[in-house]
């Protein structure tokens, strides 16, 4: 669907506690997350997601991360190294940038309904942005001040998404490499290894999961995938065969 996503998280193994699963991820033509790559690093540092995309590279996932796609991150500790690598759109996390907000206006006496910050992130068109934004004004005038500085606004709000031709199929968030961080947290008990034997064994349950799903919709007699049919018919109208 060319939206990736892409983070690391921490070991939790009782002795082995540097270590840090840098995880890379997507969605599928049916709209399921699926692995990318991963690697685990000594720490999370520029230097990390430097080693991280080279080894990208090398698989082949240039291709892939073209200027056709989107990846979302949390923009922490050095990952802008890994964006910078490949031609992909840069998108932010904007349940991390809520966060911030509210750390940044802390102790001013000022607060956001944080349903205003979402609704200024997803306004369709610039007027409506404007307008969104004029409300949290209202409310937190440094809030307002602090989402609207945020730049380049393409990596953030809808708006500027959409004028700039950048498909986000409705994603806000890195929840979809999040997510599996959350997958694979047992996992990240172990040691490197079993760590990575898990995380193969969770790839190769997965793809065999969706190999069965795509040969018995192909079956059926149906051209594409499930999710993509649901959208054509939204879009367009009944697929015929």
């Amino acid at each position: 669907m060319k939206f990736s996503a892409v983070d690391a998280a921490f070991s939790k193994h009782p002795i082995y506690r540097d270590g840090m699963l840098h995880l890379l991820t997507t969605r599928d033509g049916n709209n399921k997350t699926i692995v990318l790559a991963w690697a685990i690093c000594e720490t999370e540092s520029g230097d990390t997601y430097d080693y991280f995309a080279r080894q990208c590279h090398l698989a082949g996932l240039s291709r892939y991360l073209s200027a056709a796609t989107l990846i979302v991150s949390d923009r922490q500790k050095g990952i802008k190294r890994f964006h910078d690598a490949f031609a992909a759109k840069e998108g932010r996390c904007f349940n991390h940038i809520i966060g911030n907000c509210q750390k940044h206006i802390s102790g001013s006496g000022q607060s956001f309904n944080v349903a205003m910050a979402w609704a200024l992130q997803r306004a369709p068109t610039e007027t409506e942005y404007k307008a969104q934004l004029l409300i949290l004004k209202r409310q937190s005038p440094l809030a307002a001040k602090y989402f609207d500085d945020l730049k380049p606004h393409n990596q953030v709000y809808q708006y500027a998404m959409t004028a700039e031709g950048i498909a986000t199929h409705g994603f806000k968030t890195s929840q979809i490499v999040e997510g599996l961080n959350g997958v694979f947290v047992k996992a990240r008990f172990d040691a490197p290894y079993r760590l990575n034997a898990r995380i193969l064994k969770w790839q190769g349950k997965e793809l065999q999961i969706r190999e069965e799903g795509i040969e018995k919709w192909i079956k059926e007699g149906h051209p594409i995938t499930k999710y993509a049919t649901d959208l054509f018919k939204v879009q367009v109208g009944p697929i015929h065969t």
